[in-house]
C-alpha cells in the first residue's frame, strides 16, 4: 500500500506539470520504457510501475523525467544486450531526470579512451557530453572495461543518494569513471564491493575535478592503485565529509593507496590537486605504500581534519605516503593540517605517515600508537630537510615515534607514552559526536553495538 500511495503521489505531482505516461509489464499505455521515452514531449514524465523491465533506454536528449517506483521494486535489466542499460549522449541537462530505478547487468558503450583505446565504457549508465540528475537509484552488477556502474566522459551529471554495488570494471572505475574534462557531483552515494584494476569505487582522470560530499567507499577491491578512488591526471577532486572503509588492494606487489590514491605524473599525467577534507579512513590493506593514502609523483592533495585508523601496508605509510621520485626529482607534496593517525601498521617505515623524495608538510596532527616493522612508528622520512613537520603530537608509536629527518617546524610532541581513552574512535582525545558519527556510518562494518555503548559511556574529553 505505502508503494502504491509514493506511486500515485508521483504521477498526480508530474501531471501538473506535462503529460505522464505510464509503464508496467501488463495493461498500460506503455509495456517498454523506451517506447514511452519516445514518444514523450519535453515537460512530460515518465513513470514505471514496479516490474523487470529487460532493455536498455535512452533519453535522446529529452528534457524529461523517468521514475521508477523506487528501485528495491522497479528494475531496468540489460541482461543479454550489448551496450550500457541508460544512455545521456545528446547534451542532456538537468531537466532530464532518472530517479528510482535499479540498473544492472550492462556491458557498456564503446569510447575511445584517450590512454586505452577504443573499449567498452559506462555498463550500467553512459554519460556523454551531458548533466543529467540521477538520484535514489542502485547501479547493481554491470561490467565492462571502463566504469562499470557508471561512465562520465566530458559530462557534469548530478548524482544524489545512489548506491552503486558489486560492479565491475576490467580496467578503471568499478563504480564510477569519470574521464576527460568530467565534473560530476555524488552527493550522499555508496561505493560498495565494486572492483577495478584501477580506482575500485572510482576514478577521476584527464583534467576530471568531481565533487564527492557525504558518501561511503565500502569494501571495494582495486588490483593496482586506489581501492576506494583513483586520481590522476591533472584532477582535482573536492572530497568532503566522506568514509572510507575496508577497501583493499590485492594482487600487485608494488600497489598503492587502498582508501585513496593520487597519482600525478606518467602516461597522460599532470599535477593533481585534490581537496580532502572531514574524511575518514579505516580498516584499508595494501601490499605497497600508504594503506588509507597514497600520494605519488606529482600528486599533491590538501588534506584536513581526517582520520586514519587501523590501516596496514606492506611495505611504507600504514596511514598515508607520499612516494616521489628521486631521478628527475618529482616529488608529492601533501599538505596534511589537523589529521589524526591511530593503530595504522606498516612492514617497513612509517607507521602512520611516510614521506620519500617528497616535500609534504604536516602541522597540527596526532600519530598515536601506530606500528612499523623497521622505524618510525608514528612518522618515517627519508632524511629530506624539505619535508616539514609541525605542532604535531606522537606518543605510543612503536618501535619508535620518528624515524629519518625532517625540517622541523617547531611545536612538535615527542612521547612515550598516549593517554587511554575508550570510546575516542578518532584519536582526537574527546569522545564526542564526532566520534557517534563514525559509529552511525560504519554500523555492523566494523561498528557495534558495544562501540555504541562504549562511547556513551565515555562522551567527554580525554583525561
Amino acid at each position: 500500500m505505502h508503494q502504491i500511495i509514493i506511486a500515485a503521489t508521483i504521477v498526480l505531482s508530474s501531471s501538473a506539470y506535462g503529460a505522464t505516461l505510464e509503464v508496467c509489464p501488463s495493461g498500460c499505455a506503455y509495456t517498454s520504457i523506451q517506447d514511452a521515452i519516445d514518444a514523450a514531449s519535453s515537460g512530460d514524465s515518465v513513470f514505471i510501475y514496479p516490474g523487470v523491465y529487460v532493455e536498455q533506454i535512452d533519453f535522446n536528449g529529452k528534457a524529461i523525467t523517468v521514475s521508477g517506483g523506487g528501485s528495491d521494486v522497479t528494475t531496468i535489466d540489460g541482461a543479454g544486450l550489448p551496450g550500457s542499460v541508460v544512455t545521456f549522449n545528446q547534451g542532456e541537462v538537468n531537466t532530464s531526470v532518472l530517479e528510482g530505478v535499479t540498473i544492472t547487468n550492462g556491458r557498456g558503450t564503446l569510447i575511445d579512451d584517450p590512454i586505452f583505446g577504443s573499449l567498452p565504457c559506462g555498463g550500467g549508465i553512459a554519460v556523454i557530453d551531458s548533466a543529467p540528475i540521477i538520484r535514489e537509484c542502485r547501479v547493481v552488477e554491470n561490467s565492462c572495461w571502463g566504469g562499470g556502474g557508471m561512465l562520465n566522459l566530458r559530462s557534469n551529471p548530478q548524482v544524489e543518494a545512489c548506491v552503486f554495488l558489486d560492479n565491475i570494471a576490467e580496467g578503471h572505475g568499478g563504480g564510477a569513471y569519470n574521464l576527460d574534462h568530467a565534473d560530476p557531483e555524488f552527493i550522499d552515494c555508496v561505493f560498495e564491493t565494486n572492483d577495478a584494476s584501477w580506482g575500485g569505487g572510482m576514478t577521476s582522470t584527464v583534467d576530471c575535478n568531481p565533487k564527492i560530499t557525504e558518501s561511503l567507499f565500502l569494501a571495494n577491491t582495486v588490483y593496482n592503485v586506489g581501492g576506494g578512488m583513483f586520481i590522476r591526471s591533472r584532477s582535482n577532486p573536492i572530497i568532503t565529509n566522506c568514509m572510507f572503509i575496508g577497501n583493499q588492494q590485492a594482487g600487485n606487489p608494488i600497489g598503492s593507496g587502498a582508501g585513496m590514491c593520487t597519482y600525478g605524473s606518467g602516461n597522460g599525467g599532470g599535477p593533481c590537486f585534490p581537496i580532502v577534507t572531514d574524511c575518514h579512513f579505516e580498516g584499508h590493506t595494501v601490499t605497497g605504500d600508504g594503506a588509507g593514502m597514497a600520494n605519488a609523483y606529482d600528486a599533491n592533495p590538501t588534506v584536513t581534519n581526517c582520520t586514519f585508523i587501523d590501516n596496514d601496508a606492506g611495505r611504507n605509510g600504514g596511514g598515508m605516503a607520499c612516494m616521489g621520485n628521486a631521478d628527475p626529482y618529482v616529488p608529492a607534496n601533501a599538505i596534511v593540517t589537523n589529521c589524526t593517525f591511530t593503530d595504522n601498521s606498516t612492514t617497513e617505515f612509517g607507521g602512520g605517515f611516510h614521506s620519500r623524495n617528497s616535500a609534504p608538510t604536516v602541522r597540527g596532527c596526532l600519530m598515536q600508537a601506530n606500528s612499523a616493522g623497521l622505524g618510525g612508528g608514528g612518522a618515517g622520512f627519508d632524511n629530506s630537510a624539505l619535508a616539514e613537520l609541525a605542532t604535531t603530537t606522537l606518543c605510543g608509536n612503536s618501535p619508535d615515534n620518528l624515524f629519518g629527518s625532517f625540517f622541523d617546524g617547531g611545536g612538535n610532541s615527542d612521547d612515550a607514552e598516549c593517554i587511554e581513552c575508550d570510546g575516542d574512535l578518532n584519536g582526537d582525545d574527546l569522545v564526542n559526536v564526532n566520534d557517534l558519527l563514525l559509529i552511525i556510518a560504519g554500523w555492523n562494518n566494523p561498528y557495534t553495538v558495544d562501540d555504541l555503548l562504549q562511547v556513551i559511556a565515555a562522551w567527554g574529553p580525554c583525561s
